[in-house]
């Protein structure tokens, strides 16, 4: 269940990033430099809308960082990064307890 919220999360970025109507067809050499990577992290503390809007600003200013959404309910941070780019867990973590709260484990997966 935490796999398929987590790929439906992944698409609905990636959908309200470029837009259907926008995105141009993939070729099969494009789709490979195209997929980004997926990080969930997993963190103690969040709590309310001012958390989460604490964690999406830090995060937001990075260049690797594609989108950035916060599920109170299970306090995870879902990062999506750009294609090609990404972040190692220590800039991470750097990240989140620069917004005020504590790292309890990363997952990484390959965005489709």
């Amino acid at each position: 269940m935490n796999l398929f919220k987590t790929l439906a999360l992944a698409a609905a970025l990636t959908m309200t990033a470029a837009g259907p109507a926008l995105a141009a067809p993939e070729t099969p050499a494009t789709a490979s430099k195209a997929k980004g990577e997926f990080v969930t992290a997993y963190v103690n503390g969040l709590v309310c809308d001012f958390c989460a809007q604490s964690i999406q600003k830090v995060f937001k200013k990075e260049a690797a960082v594609k989108g950035v959404h916060v599920d109170l309910d299970s306090g995870e941070v879902h990062i999506s990064m750009n294609p090609g780019q990404t972040m190692d867990d220590a800039a991470i973590e750097k990240l989140i307890r620069k917004s005020g709260y504590s790292l309890t484990s990363i997952e990484r997966e390959a965005a489709e």
